[in-house]
């Protein structure tokens, strides 16, 4: 987890318990920081997985168009 998500649910782990008024909201946005924070995660690795392709992909283009010498 990234140190900026980490120190933001820290720090609602530190108040949530002081308002039971506000404990219900902090809790839900803990949760959706959460969440959000595994979407991006997610959403990276997938990055990752398609510029691979990518860079692949184009590696076989180049060496098709590639003169063969005959």
């Amino acid at each position: 987890m990234k140190e900026q998500v980490r120190k933001v649910l820290d720090r609602l782990d530190l108040i949530k318990d002081t308002d039971p008024f506000y404990q219900p909201l902090l809790n839900d946005s803990r949760n959706l920081i959460i969440d959000l924070n595994n979407e991006v995660r997610r959403l990276e690795q997938h990055n990752q997985q398609l510029l691979q392709a990518v860079y692949q992909n184009l590696g076989e283009l180049e060496n098709l168009n590639e003169p063969t010498g005959k």
